[in-house]
């Protein structure tokens, strides 16, 4: 079995069910000037991922790949308990993430395809964010007094979590979504998803001991003492947060990032598929989230 992605797209769904279910499978990484080479798109005409490859069996489109390989793996129960009305159920809230909530990124993601012109874009894109909000509102809901989205883990909770890395990542942030806030770190913990992620992104395996936080940190200070700013590469592990002006606090998605480190501050810069996007924090803070081990920096 063979799994084709794209760092930061919903493909990262079926990474982690693959992973939940216990499946043997390869990935092929793929980016947007490969999923439009005449040998993928005769696998894939729509020239997206994910792209399943069982055998002599080829399966497009996020929710047909995840019901199949819950399916596939029965034993995973991640396709409700067997009965008719839990499989219902997992098809509600899969459907309505995949129709309504990921739909309502795409202005966000791509707003050039939807209006020319800087200025149109971006008011495009905050009536996109504040569509988002009412979905994730929604689900902040339903996951009241639950740790799953039907109540038992799901194929699901798994695009839930794509899109809550979304929302994190795209400054809409999740302030006042207890539930969502409290679930997206859960997932954060499990192992399988973090081997998804550690296979896709990058990351450190949980198994690394991290740099000593002082080394790491009398580092930096001597670096901006002898040239007055460097620049790091940085994984998010924690919970760390950040201000645009006089708004809310913004929490960082997890994940690698480079730093831009001044005597003032620092800026942290994040790049996916979809997205480009940076933050601001002053160096105090920055420091602080280090020497906390909220961020880890490259030894």
């Amino acid at each position: 079995m063979k799994l084709f992605y794209m760092p930061g797209a919903s493909s990262l769904a079926v990474h982690i069910v693959l992973e939940w279910s216990g499946a043997q499978y390869e990935t092929v990484r793929m980016d947007c000037r490969s999923i439009k080479a005449e040998d993928y798109l005769a696998l894939n005409p729509s020239g997206g991922v994910p792209l399943l490859v069982d055998g002599d069996f080829v399966l497009t489109e996020n929710v047909a790949i995840l019901v199949y390989l819950a399916e596939l793996h029965p034993h995973a129960r991640l396709l409700g308990d067997g009965s008719l009305r839990s499989r219902a159920e997992v098809m509600r809230w899969l459907g309505f993430l995949n129709s309504d909530v990921h739909k309502a990124f795409r202005p966000i993601f791509y707003p050039e395809r939807y209006l020319a012109g800087g200025e149109f874009a971006q008011r495009l894109g905050a009536m996109a964010r504040g569509h988002v909000r009412d979905h994730l509102r929604r689900l902040d809901a339903q996951l009241e007094a639950r740790e799953w989205l039907t109540g038992e883990r799901s194929i699901a909770d798994a695009y839930l979590f794509v899109i809550l890395r979304w929302a994190i990542g795209t400054k809409i942030g999740l302030q006042g979504f207890a539930n969502l806030s409290r679930f997206v770190r859960c997932l954060h913990e499990d192992e399988d998803v973090h081997t998804a992620l550690a296979m896709e992104e990058g990351l450190a395996a949980r198994t690394d001991s991290p740099p000593d936080p002082g080394e790491v940190l009398g580092r930096i200070e001597a670096k901006l003492h002898a040239d007055g700013s460097a620049t790091l590469t940085a994984e998010v592990v924690g919970t760390v947060e950040y201000r645009e002006g006089d708004g809310p606090a913004l929490e960082l998605r997890r994940g690698l990032f480079e730093v831009g480190v001044t005597r003032m501050d620092t800026v942290l810069s994040w790049v996916d598929e979809n997205y480009r996007g940076e933050a601001a924090m002053p160096l105090p803070n920055f420091m602080r989230y280090v020497g906390d081990g909220a961020i880890r920096l490259a030894a």
